[in-house]
């Protein structure tokens, strides 16, 4: 008898099984950083074969991707969630709480393991889907913020560096949120600040 297939509740649903190598590899992220994930950590933290593991994953870089597009496809559809009638400073402050947790758990890992990691850089196919959300992920974002300043007589400026600099500004906020860099100043007064100066560098008045 297979002691993993009785003793393990997630045996028998591979869906189930796909989750729990994700959470536990996020646990490890968490904990230790990049550095300490490896495919036997994930396996001992999620109480599961290495084996296991590599029928959903070709690695541990395979995992990461596969945690960091997930994050960039939920922060997407948030992003095409939320009311676009306050305003380009509004929709901002609205979304920066959820940006803010996604870097938290996986995007601020995302530089090392690109430093760290040639295969981050490879031509596979979880690559490429992280290449694909990401792209959906801007899109979103760009949709988002031109209905946004359209609901308040003005325009998104025309230029190709202006989502990349709004994406650049939220995820720099969100690490100064992450690692408490304005714990003298209150949050919100933070994000709202924030959100305005970012929404007065993206656009233009009719």
């Amino acid at each position: 008898m297979d002691i993993e297939k009785t003793s393990n509740p997630l045996y028998g649903d591979a869906e189930a099984r796909r989750r729990g190598v994700l959470d536990a590899a996020a646990a490890i992220l968490d904990e230790a950083g990049y550095q300490a994930l490896t495919i036997r950590s994930i396996a001992k933290r999620s109480g599961t074969s290495t084996g296991l593991i590599y029928q959903y994953f070709s690695d541990k870089q395979d995992v990461f991707a596969a945690l960091l597009r997930e994050g960039q496809d939920e922060l997407a559809d948030h992003i095409a969630g939320q009311p676009r009638e306050a305003g380009v400073a509004g929709l901002l402050a609205a979304i920066l709480p959820a940006v803010a947790q996604q870097w938290g758990r996986v995007g601020h890992l995302a530089a090392s393991w690109r430093e760290n990691d040639s295969l981050a850089t490879a031509n596979r196919d979880g690559i490429r889907e992280l290449a694909a959300s990401t792209a959906r992920l801007l899109e979103r974002l760009r949709e988002a913020a031109a209905e946004a300043a359209a609901a308040e007589g003005a325009t998104l400026r025309e230029d190709p560096a202006t989502i990349p600099f709004l994406w650049s500004g939220l995820t720099g906020v969100a690490d100064a949120v992450a690692n408490r860099w304005a714990r003298e100043i209150d949050l919100d007064e933070f994000i709202d600040y924030s959100a305005g100066a970012l929404a007065r560098g993206i656009t233009e008045k009719g």
